[in-house]
This record gives C-alpha cells, structure tokens and sequence, in this order.
C-alpha cells in the first residue's frame, strides 16, 4: 500500500475537526441537504443525523433496471435476488427480517471541515443501489443508514450506538474521530467493516475489519526505502517532517518518524502546526535555514496546500517533498503550479487509470447514476472496498446471516484487493500490505511515476513493529 504511513492522511483530517466544534441544527440540515443535492436525482439514501437513517428507496436502484455485474461480467458475490430453496431464515439477527437487512454507514460530511468524508456516503448509496438493482441479498432489499458523525467523538459514539439496535452492521464507515464509538460498537458486537479506521481503539477493537487495516503497533516501510534508494543518503539524512497539532495526527507522526529512521532516515527539522496557522512562511524559512532537502507533513491537504504556497513564494523547493494519500484528490490540485513535482504515495489504483480497470470502472457506473459528475477518490475506493468485503462475508455465510457467522467467515479472508481497486491486505489477521506506488504531480495532474506501467511496488520493505 502506500505504506502505514496512510493512517496519517485520516488523522490529519481529524484536526481540522477540532473535538469541541458545534454546529447549529440549522447548520446541520443546510449541511445535510447539501449532500442530498450532490447525490443527484436519482433516488439514493438520505441522510440520517444521528437520530434516524436514510433508506435507499424501492428494490430497483437508480438508473433504471438490469442485473448489476462484477468484475470481468461475473455475478456480484451474494447478489441473489430471490429467496433461495428452504428460505432465507427471515429475521435472524439484528437488523435482518424475510425481506430487508440494514447496513449503517457512520461518516463525517458536516462539521467543521464540510463534506470530509462525503465520498464514503456515495459510494455506499451507489453500492446498495447496484445490488438492490439486481434484486438484493437472498430475497432481502438492503436498507442504508447514513449517519453523519460530524467529527467529534459524541457523534460517533451517538451514530455507533443507533446502528448497534437498528442495523446488521457497520459498513464503509470513516470518521476523523473513530474512537468514539470504539468501545459502544466491540460491548454490542456489531460487524463493524470499516472503509478505515483513523485512531487505536477502533483499529484494535474485536468487532473491526477494516478494508484498509491501518493499526497504531504495524507500519508498512516500503516508502521510506522507495525515497531512499531513489534519492540517496544526502536527502533523508536532512528531512522534515510538519504534523498538525491534534492527538491522532501527533502520534501518526511520532510513529512515522520512528519508522523512519530505522532506515536512516535524520529528521533536523520536525515541528508541530496548529490547526489554524495563518502564516506558514517562518516554517518554510526555518527549514531553508537548516538546508532541507526532504520536506513531509502529516496534515489534511488543505494544510499542505498552505505549506505548498508557502513555499511557492519564497521560491524554495526542497528535492522532495512527499506527501500522504490524502493528498489524491482532484480538490489539492486547486492549488496550482505550486504542488508540480509533490510525490503522492497511494495503495489504491488511480481513476486515471479506469480504462483498465473493471471494478473501478463498475465502481464509477454505479457512482455517477447516484452522484452524477462524482469523482471516486481515496477514501471512496475503500468504502466501495468495504461494501464489497461485507457482500463477500454475505455470500460465504449464507442466506442465514447472523453476526457471529458473519465474525466467523471474515476472519479466514487473508487477501483482500477489493476485486483489483487496492493492494491485497490481510483482513482477518488486520495487517495491512507492504505493497505502494508513487504518483507525481506533473503539470497539475497525477500521474504515475513507480511502478511504471501498471501494479505496486511490493519489495521495499514489509511490515515493522512500531
């Protein structure tokens, strides 16, 4: 993947929602009708606010009717749209009857940073539209719950605690301020298959499975080798590393720093930023002063894109600057001439490359009949992941789902790659890949840089122990 180092992407969003933020009910509802609007007019969930969810309507999905299809025109795995022989059990746990299951989806779209996860909320509404279109789950519509953690802690706990007593299960959720519900969603026992998860305790928990599973104690070293090799000993031994001043972005960065210096990595400049800093030109001084050659910051993009102005006007260019996955979004590229030649490490294939790939290319069908004009992004790739994984665990339990066979049945999956959309990670034992690749903005576009071609970089390095 792009190495451990992803979980810092998530974290950095997690600052700019500072915990104790607000927002009026009137705030919210403009926020949540926003959501509405940019899901087009196709008919996809609403939104739920922490005190209700939204229900994708009827048993055809938008855009008409037809048999959705996999990778490579396979049936989708668990898409069965009639009771099978002896019956589908009816209601066999929570959030399941004869004919509907609830999925819940917990994200952050309002809150202080507007729309944070929005994309996990559309790919969940194009994923549940695209089996509903084919008839559901073993005779069984799919019902999707959105609920909006705003990032604060509260609200995620709020919006876990109401999928524990309404739905089967959690599913392509991410939130800045997972922990919250950590510890409602492991004493309820509610499958909790994340798109990511951002801080310890929900990476830890008993009931997460995460499709991109990012953990506190395991971190993937392939992209400080990658820089490394390419670079030389001259760039990493005058690093810097900047990290937003908010506690899961702090310990991101203290553990990428550890890493990385396990392969030799000297970091001479490495300070901490607040959330709202006006002026970013004394850190770009600073690390003139110091003779940076290698310049990192474990921060949302908004912020690097700061950073990245910064140094744009005081004509200072350090011979990388690298930054996390974050940074892969069609948004950061506002930014102009000033991000050319920025390295973006990914685990995930590129939207630029959709003409090769089926999954992304079932993944954007779906999308643009519930979101017309939606770009699939990072962090909508893993929550397509993540509903993809639960209908996986669907098809190998059976019409009969109950939590503990579905608990049972996800644990065996070893490799995971989300029909060809990421690198293969080992879901059951929660290690993410060793494998990356490295984007370069060239021109104000991404495109790639290694491996050439196609496919991941998979011999830099595997997993350490941080």
């Amino acid at each position: 993947m792009r190495s451990a180092r992803s979980v810092l992407p998530i974290c950095l969003v997690v600052v700019l929602a500072a915990c104790g933020a607000r927002l009026t009910g009137a705030e919210r509802l403009e926020g949540i009708r926003a959501l509405q609007r940019g899901g087009g007019t196709g008919g996809g969930a609403t939104t739920g606010t922490g005190t209700g969810g939204g229900v994708l309507g009827g048993t055809t999905g938008p855009g008409g009717t037809g048999s959705a299809i996999g990778p490579n025109g396979a049936p989708l795995p668990g898409a069965i749209g009639s009771v099978p022989p002896g019956g589908n059990g009816g209601a066999t746990d929570t959030g399941v009857t004869a004919t509907q299951i609830t999925i819940a989806t917990a994200s952050d779209v309002t809150g202080v940073q507007a729309g944070l996860f929005k994309s996990t909320f559309q790919a969940m509404t194009a994923l549940t539209a695209m089996v509903n279109n084919q008839g559901g789950l073993y005779g069984r519509r799919v019902k999707l719950m959105l609920l909006d953690t705003k990032a604060t802690s509260n609200d995620n706990n709020a919006a876990v605690v109401q999928a524990c007593s309404q739905a089967f299960a959690l599913v392509g959720s991410m939130s800045a301020f997972d922990n919250g519900g950590a510890e409602a969603g492991e004493k309820c026992g509610i499958p909790d298959v994340s798109a990511i998860t951002v801080n310890a305790a929900r990476s830890l928990a008993s009931n997460v499975y995460a499709a991109d599973p990012i953990r506190p104690d395991k971190f993937a070293i392939g992209t400080a080798n990658y820089i490394k090799r390419t670079y030389g000993t001259a760039v990493i031994e005058n690093a810097a590393m900047l990290y937003l001043n908010a506690g899961v972005t702090k310990s991101n960065a203290l553990q990428r720093r550890r890493a990385y210096e396990t392969v030799g990595f000297k970091f001479r400049y490495f300070q901490q930023v607040e959330v709202l800093e006006p002026n970013y030109g004394t850190f770009v001084q600073a690390m003139r002063e110091k003779g940076i050659q290698y310049v990192n910051m474990v921060a949302n993009y908004q912020s690097i894109q700061k950073l990245l102005k910064a140094m744009d006007q005081a004509d200072w260019h350090p011979t990388v600057s690298d930054w996390d996955s974050v940074a892969y979004s069609q948004s950061f590229l506002s930014v102009g001439a000033a991000a050319n030649n920025s390295l973006v490490f990914l685990n995930t294939t590129i939207y630029e490359e959709i003409s090769s790939n089926p999954e992304m290319q079932l993944y954007n069908t779906w999308l643009q009949r519930v979101a017309p004009g939606a770009k699939p992004d990072f962090f909508g790739f893993y929550a397509w992941s993540a509903g993809r994984l639960f209908l996986k665990v669907h098809e190998m339990v059976g019409p009969k789902i109950t939590r503990k066979a579905f608990f049972a049945a996800i644990k065996t999956i070893h490799s995971w790659d989300g029909y060809g959309l990421h690198v293969a990670n080992d879901i059951g034992n929660k290690i993410q890949s060793p494998c990356f690749m490295y984007l370069v903005i060239a021109n104000e576009r991404f495109v790639r840089k290694s491996p050439p071609g196609r496919g991941f970089i998979c011999n830099m390095g595997g997993i350490i122990n941080t």
